[in-house]
């Protein structure tokens, strides 16, 4: 079991790399585009952001999990290939209509996201229409190499387009000033030039080829996903216009600015389900399958936990420390946004359970399911946005985010469990939820807060050495007999 779970936290590892790199653009850029950008610029940047994040889907509608489905069990190669070139022809027909119709009705697309749009606004939604396109192009490839296991070529692909989209937003936004639309060109040129690149070196391996009774059986397993995907956008992205709409554009930009920081939490769950898909779907019908799936979850709760904590502690007053003079990495004018971060991390590890719970999902192909699960936590954060935003301001969108992750995941268990058991060991998970909150209390208790004073006297030596303790009082108290044996001959004197 060990050996299989260590080969999953080195995909994890590996893909995480990959993975975080690409969702580090977001977070690298940030910096950048508070110390160029004002709030209000943001907000807009954010608001088409959302447009991406709601039309995405369609393009992609579920032929990305057929294609994991059908392709990563496949023994034949020549099977593979054959996925391969079903998903490349299916998704260039289907997102070459979807841009023509955006490009078409971009004017009145432009307004309906931004209520201010004019020219500029239109251009954002050709650059949009154009990096999605070839971005769901190259999303199947890179889910091709997911399914050839090369997660070393993934996140080397992953990050040279992190370099060359960095580069890019360096020269259009910070060079020419070109503000939002140059970060939007940024994002075409860069997918268009990643997804050439991918091309090239998968060509060989490309069969194309279009046939109804697959395309068929494909829209079946994957279209109940695409309700799914657009609920999913509705929880992260639909509190961004709510904002915009019930406070002002440049609350949207400072909420943005947090929840962006937030999202680091999720590259984790994303490094985790890039790695954990093809992991359960290869080792499905191994004798202890079902004792390695809940013991994943178990191990994923507490490092999630582990990296949550360490965060929250350290990472708001890093972003507000003024380095030798040269300033903060974020911009004073987007501290505001910072308070709710933390939130938005503890939202996401509810992400990554939800993910370990499709095991059940797609082993036993109930995929029709996930709509109505996901539907429900949308509804909740939807409406709740409307009611609470003006009560409480955008802290309810982000604490609404936990409840509709934190939705996803419950109803998610209730359903699957009597039709997949597994026996998932609660009392060291919450134990180790337990002990997480404990170190929290203590080290917010002890070191005055979360304000931006935090970082003055000994108070971020405390958090270390705090975080630094879990680990070890974890060690004593929380893992069995064999896990100590396990790391003491993977890392102690037995593995001299």
């Amino acid at each position: 079991m060990f050996a299989k779970i260590r080969s999953l936290a080195q995909q994890s590892a590996v893909y995480g790399i990959g993975t975080i790199l690409t969702r580090a653009i977001s977070f690298l850029l940030l910096p950048y585009y508070t110390h160029l950008m004002p709030p209000a610029e943001l907000g807009i940047y954010s608001l088409f952001m959302v447009l991406v994040s709601i039309t995405h889907p369609l393009y992609v509608h579920g032929t990305d999990i057929a294609l994991l489905k059908y392709g990563a069990p496949a023994k034949d190669p020549e099977e593979r290939r054959h996925a391969l070139g079903l998903a490349l022809t299916h998704a260039f027909f289907v997102g070459a209509v979807l841009s023509a119709l955006l490009a078409l009705f971009g004017g009145t697309v432009a307004k309906v996201v931004y209520s201010g749009a004019g020219p500029r606004e239109y251009t954002l939604v050709l650059f949009s229409t154009g990096f999605m396109l070839t971005d769901t192009l190259g999303y199947h490839i890179f889910t091709f190499l997911r399914i050839q296991r090369k997660p070393l070529l993934f996140s080397m692909l992953k990050l040279s387009n992190v370099l060359v989209n960095i580069g890019l937003n360096i020269y259009l936004v910070g060079y020419l000033k070109q503000g939002v639309t140059g970060a939007f060109a940024a994002f075409f040129y860069t997918s268009a030039l990643t997804f050439a690149v991918l091309l090239m070196i998968v060509l060989k391996d490309i069969r194309l080829n279009w046939h109804w009774s697959e395309v068929k059986q494909w829209l079946r397993f994957g279209l109940p996903n695409l309700p799914a995907m657009l609920f999913v956008v509705a929880v992260e992205f639909s509190d961004r216009k709510w904002i915009e709409s019930l406070m002002s554009v440049a609350d949207a930009g400072l909420y943005s600015a947090g929840y962006r920081i937030g999202m680091l939490m999720n590259m984790m769950a994303q490094a985790f389900r890039f790695a954990w898909q093809p992991f359960f779907l290869q080792h499905a019908e191994d004798e202890d399958a079902k004792p390695l799936f809940a013991r994943v979850l178990t191990y994923y709760i507490a490092f999630a936990g582990w990296v949550w904590l360490g965060c929250a502690l350290l990472l708001g007053p890093l972003l507000r420390f003024n380095f030798f003079g040269a300033g903060s990495i974020i911009h004073p004018d987007y501290w505001a946004g910072l308070q709710i971060f933390p939130i938005v991390m503890f939202a996401h590890i509810f992400n990554g359970i939800y993910a370990n719970l499709m095991v059940g999902i797609y082993l036993k192909e109930k995929t029709k399911i996930i709509p109505m699960v996901v539907g429900v936590a949308a509804v909740v954060n939807i409406v709740g946005n409307g009611l609470l935003i003006p009560i409480y301001g955008y802290m309810a969108s982000a604490w609404l985010t936990v409840a509709s992750y934190g939705i996803m995941a419950v109803l998610m268990f209730l359903y699957i469990a009597p039709r997949y058991p597994l026996p998932y060991e609660w009392d060291r998970i919450i134990r180790i939820a337990l002990t997480i909150g404990a170190f929290y209390g203590v080290a917010v208790s002890i070191t005055g807060g979360l304000g931006p004073d935090v970082g003055q006297g000994l108070a971020i030596p405390i958090r270390i050495g705090i975080v630094a303790a879990v680990p070890i009082v974890w060690y004593h108290y929380i893992l069995a007999d064999d896990e100590k044996q396990a790391l003491r001959r993977r890392f102690g004197k037995d593995s001299q």
